[in-house]
Order: structure tokens, then sequence, then C-alpha cells
């Protein structure tokens, strides 16, 4: 039954895999071809004519250029052979993907070859190739890493059911575990439902019921979701029956008999259960079982003999030997020998006939307990045939851990190979770009430190542009400010005192009396006041005539110094030696001065708590010397070694080539001095 289902399951899912349309090199397809492929698996044609539109369309695409959309045809008429049972075309198409693959670097054609000639040796029941091939795609999915996790999944899940196959249960679990951890990303209940369904027969072989009946009911629950994938509700039923039908075997095995008979009972009742004959059958015989291991002997032995009969009309001789196993052990329960010995000899015989071991087994263990007369040939055949099939147990057990270890040891040499001839190649490749690089490194150094160069130079002329114009910037607006502040002085004070004098010395000089004469003396005195006062705003503009001047490095300086501010009210002072030649300079030297004295000046702000700050810059013996002091509180200057600002005045420092120097104790300020040559 799980090798049926194996097969049933391969083709749903080749089938779902030839269905996705792969991307083509010219974004095309052939409607020549797309009918030949649909022709070819159209139900309703006669099979031999589908066999025909399969050749016609692999022949079409076998002598076509090497390209995906070849490729993509080539493994539709794989599906289609496999499809139509023709295992030998499918192997040679199968083989065909791979080479055309193999010729393209198209690793995952490689993959699906090396997958669709597993896929066709199964189909062939040769499980030993069918095991290396798929090892082999498994082996190619996994180092390709645009595979789908799916087709991962699917290949370990076909290698699973050849180890079921086999009778090597603990394998099968195994694997079909590790398909599970694939499968489960694209999360299809069809892809779950067959993990499930294959570690719960694994489990159930290997008497591990309580496990298998768990993984079961697992398999149960997700069937339903079989509806998202375009299952009908039919397909859905039949798929339940069937669940239900191998958990009733489980229940049998472990004696809950009346469980059985419930769960099968459930399965009958599934709509078009009846329809599918051969399923329908089995679980008439199965329940028939459950029912008189339960000590219910209602409907019996007419069960048995309705689905004996059902088998007998299908001509399915797994069927018919099983029903006969069934209606021997039946009618030794019932202690009718004569008739347990005649179903159970027929049983044998078709068992020998169709080459079916475990059946032959079965049917000889209860023969030689009840047929007296032949009690020792039965015996003697027993014996044989089982050590024949531990023997037959064992050589597939070697010869599948061979299939493991060759294949891996191809691999393996394989990549050593690979890793041989890549080192070789790549050991010429490195001495070539040595003996080059010897020579473009020397050349790209002396460009390189040209281009620094000149780099660092355009780096200095941005930061002094941009300190132009933020103390551009600050100039407009104390300029602003100023305007503002004359013209509050003129408007509310000096025009409204000239305003109220001219008024007062309009009204007087109509008189002439001693009185009037005094107040126009005390009016003219007014006025003095007034023009002093004009005299004062005109101080204050001659005062900011900076503000009409064209800035200088100097003034820049100076301006940046006494136009700091902080919390602790610090008076800033700046004596900068005019005798400097700034402009002999280079931009570079200029804007590492104004840092490590910005720097220096934010220091004060933030930690000195001084009421009086002065930055002197000075001029002698062809070097610039700043000096930062404060009267602040004072710092030790070992304990601020490791701060990001001190760093960074030592790294300005060294790249004037100067000397920079720190003093100060706590409680006494603080000193920063550096010079440096010019």
């Amino acid at each position: 039954m799980i090798r049926q289902l194996q097969l049933l399951l391969i083709g749903l899912l080749l089938f779902a895999t030839s269905c996705k349309k792969a991307t083509v090199q010219n974004g095309s397809s052939d409607s020549h071809l797309d009918s030949m492929v649909m022709l070819s698996r159209r139900d309703d044609i006669d099979r031999e004519k589908r066999v025909a539109y399969a050749d016609t369309l692999f022949n079409a695409v076998s002598d076509n250029r090497n390209d995906s959309l070849t490729r993509y045809y080539m493994r539709e008429a794989v599906v289609s052979y496999y499809n139509l049972d023709e295992y030998d075309k499918s192997i040679h198409a199968s083989k065909k993907v791979y080479d055309f693959g193999k010729r393209a670097n198209d690793t995952l054609s490689m993959a699906k070859g090396l997958h669709f000639t597993g896929v066709s040796y199964y189909g062939k029941a040769n499980n030993d190739s069918a095991l290396y091939y798929y090892k082999d795609a498994e082996d190619l999915y996994v180092k390709f890493k645009g595979a789908e996790a799916r087709s991962v999944g699917e290949t370990i899940l076909y290698k699973a059911y050849v180890y079921y196959d086999a009778g090597l249960f603990a394998m099968c679990e195994s694997e079909a575990f590790k398909a599970q951890k694939y499968l489960r990303i694209d999360n299809k209940a069809t892809d779950l439902y067959n993990c499930y369904n294959l570690i719960a027969s694994s489990l159930d072989g290997q008497d591990d019921n309580d496990e298998a009946i768990k993984y079961y009911e697992m398999a149960f629950d997700v069937i339903d979701d079989f509806e998202k994938e375009g299952f009908s509700g039919g397909q859905i039923a039949l798929n339940k029956a069937s669940c239900f039908n191998n958990m009733g075997g489980v229940y049998v095995k472990m004696g809950q008999n009346k469980k059985a008979i419930e769960i099968y009972n459930q399965a009958l009742t599934m709509p078009g259960v009846k329809e599918q004959s051969g399923l329908y059958a089995k679980l008439l015989n199965n329940l028939a079982t459950a029912k008189y291991k339960s000590g219910d002997n209602s409907q019996l032995p007419e069960l048995f003999y309705e689905s004996l009969a059902i088998r007998e009309e299908l001509e399915k001789e797994a069927g018919i030997i099983a029903s006969n196993v069934s209606l021997g052990e039946y009618f030794l329960y019932k202690k009718d020998t004569v008739k347990a010995i005649s179903y159970l000899t027929t049983a044998y015989a078709k068992a020998k006939a169709n080459k079916s071991n475990s059946d032959i087994l079965s049917s000889l263990k209860l023969l030689t307990a009840i047929d007296k007369v032949n009690n020792d040939y039965y015996m003697r055949r027993y014996i044989k045939v089982n050590d024949s099939l531990q023997k037959i147990a064992q050589n597939t057990r070697d010869k599948f851990a061979r299939i493991e270890f060759d294949t891996a040891r191809i691999t393996d040499e394989k990549e050593a190979l690979a890793k041989k001839n890549s080192f070789i190649i790549g050991v010429s490749i490195v001495v070539v770009l040595f003996i080059a690089a010897i020579f473009i490194i020397y050349y790209l150094n002396s460009k390189n430190k040209e281009l620094l160069l000149v780099q660092e130079q355009q780096k200095a002329n941005e930061e002094i542009y941009e300190l132009m114009f933020e103390q551009q910037g600050k100039i407009e607006s104390a300029r602003t400010e100023e305007k503002s502040r004359i013209a509050m002085e003129l408007h509310d004070g000096i025009l409204n005192n000239i305003y109220a004098v001219r008024l007062n010395l309009e009204f007087i000089n109509k008189k002439a009396d001693e009185e009037s004469v005094l107040m126009r003396k005390g009016y003219i005195k007014e006025l003095q006041s007034i023009e002093s006062e004009i005299r004062g705003v005109s101080h204050d503009l001659s005062r900011n005539a900076l503000f009409n001047q064209e800035q200088s490095f100097e003034s820049m300086l100076g301006f940046m110094i006494t136009s700091q501010k902080n919390t602790f009210d610090t008076e800033f002072e700046a004596d900068i030696d005019p005798s400097i030649d700034w402009e002999l300079m280079t931009n570079i030297c200029k804007v590492n001065v104004y840092r490590i004295i910005q720097e220096a000046l934010q220091n004060i702000n933030k930690y000195s708590g001084a009421s009086h700050a002065k930055v002197t810059v000075s001029h002698k013996d062809n070097n610039v010397i700043v000096t930062v002091a404060d009267n602040g509180v004072g710092f030790v200057p070992e304990k601020a070694k490791g701060g990001i600002g001190l760093r960074n005045l030592k790294k300005r420092a060294d790249a004037l080539q100067g000397i920079l120097q720190i003093k100060s104790q706590p409680g006494k300020g603080a000193v920063v001095e550096f010079s440096f040559p010019v």
C-alpha cells in the first residue's frame, strides 16, 4: 500500500513541478510543444497515442539548441513518460536532462535530471539505482543555493520510501524527519501529510504503536488543508478514509479492537469510499478482522467474502492474498481447520506466484501451526524463506550502506580534485599578479601620495570656506542687531527729544520776556545733550566698522574667540600678533590652528568655570606660538590624556609638526600651548 501511495505521490509531484513554467532565456514558449505536452497527458486519448505525443515532444527538443527552454520541455517529456509507466524512456530522457544541464553549467537542471532518474528507477522497482540517484540529486540540491527547499525535501522523502520498502524502518524514520524540516518551509499540506504518514508507517514497522498513532493523527489533521491546493471534497474524504485505515491497523496490533472497529466504520461512511473498490475492500477485510478479534461475530464471515469478491473482480493479487490469509486466520479462530488450511494454502500458492515474501512467511507460519500432516514441510519452507529474507535484508542494508559510502567517496574525490586544480590555478594567478603588482604598486604609491596631498588641500580649502561662511553669518546677524538697536535709539530717544525741543522753541520764540529767555537757554542745553547722544551713536557706528570690512583669517580668529559664551559668563580676550602673515600659510595649516583654538575654548566652556580666558597668538624665531589660558578650576593632565578632545589636539599639533604642551593644576587654571614652524 505504501509503495502504491508513493508512486501516486511521485506522479502528482512531478506533474505539479511540470506545471511551473521555467524562466527561459527568450521569455517565451513554443505553442506546438505545449500542445504535445497537453496531448500526452489527456486521459481520454488512447495510451499508445499519448506515448507517441511524448516521443514527438522529446525528439523535437533533443536536437535543439541547449537553452533553458529546451531543458524545460525535456523535463516535461520525462513527466509524460513517467505518468505513462514508460520508465525506460523516462530514464533515458532524465539522463539527457542531466547531460544538457551539465553542458550548460545549469546545476538545477542537473539535480532535476538525477531526481527524475531516481524516480523512474523506483517506478521499475529498482530501488538500488533509485537510491543512488536520489542521493546524488540531494547532494546537488543542497550545494545549489538557488534550489527550492521543497525540491530537497521531496528527494529526501523519496529516499525514505526506498528504505521503507527495504524494511529499514529506522532509516526511513530518520530520512522522513529530515525531509520534514525542508518541506515545512513551504508548509504545503500534502507535503506534511506524506511526511507524517510515512513517519507513522515506519514507527508502525518498529512496533512503536503509540508514536505511530500520534503521527497518523497529525497526518489526519492536515488533510482538510488539501482544499487550498485544489483537492475536491471527495478526494479529501478518500484521504481521510485511507488514514483511518492505517490507524485501525495499529489499534488492532495494540489489541484495541473496539477502537479499530469504530475507526473502520467511520472510514466506510466517508463519501465516495464505496466507489473506490480497492480501498473499500481493504476496509471491509480489516473491519472483519477487528470484529472477530474483539469477539464480535456479527456480519462474519460475510464481510471477508465480500472483500475477497471485490478483489477477485479487480484482479488485485496482493489484495486476494491478504483476504485469503485473513479468512485462514478467521477459520483458525473458529477452529474450522479444514477451511483454514484451504484458504491459507491458496494464499501461500498465490504469494509464491506473486513473489510476496511477507505473505509467504505469514501463510507458512499459520500452516505450520495447523496442518499436522504437512507440518515438517511447511516448517522447513518457513525456515528457508525466513533465512533467505534475512540474508536479502542484510544484503540490502549492506548495499545501501555501500551506495551511501561510494556516493560520499566519489563526492569527496571530486571535491579534492577540484581543490587541487583550483590550488594550482590559484598559485599561478597569484605569481603572475604578484609580479605585476610590484610594478603597479610603485606607480600607484607615487600617484596616491600626490592625490592625497591634493585631497587634503581641497578639504582644507573647503573647511576655510565653511568657516568664512559661518563667521560671515554671525557678523550679518550682529550687524542686523546693531542696526535695530541704533534705529531704536534714534527713534525712541533722539528724534523724540528733538521733536519736543522744536515744539517748545516754537512756542517760546513768540515771547520776549525774561522767563522765556531762560527757558530758551535750557532748551539749548538740551540740544547740546542731544548732540552728545548723536555723537555716541556715531561712535558706536565707527566702532562696528568691522562689519563693513572684508574678513581676514586674523579677524575670523578674533571674532571666534571673543564671541564665545558659556554658563560661567567667562570674559574672553584675544591677543593676535598682527605681524603674522597668514596668507603665506596653507589652508591645511590655518584649519588646524583654528580647530586647536576652537577645541581648547570648548573645553573652557564645558569644564573650567573660569571668569577670564585669554588666547595669545605670537610669532617668534620662525615659529607661531598659540597660548590658551584660563583662571578656572584646572585639572590633572595625566588623568585626562585618554579624552577624545585632547587626543584630537595632539593629532592636529602633529599634523603641523608642532609641539603641544598642557599645564594645569586643580584650582590654578589651565594653559594649553602649542607652537609650530612656518
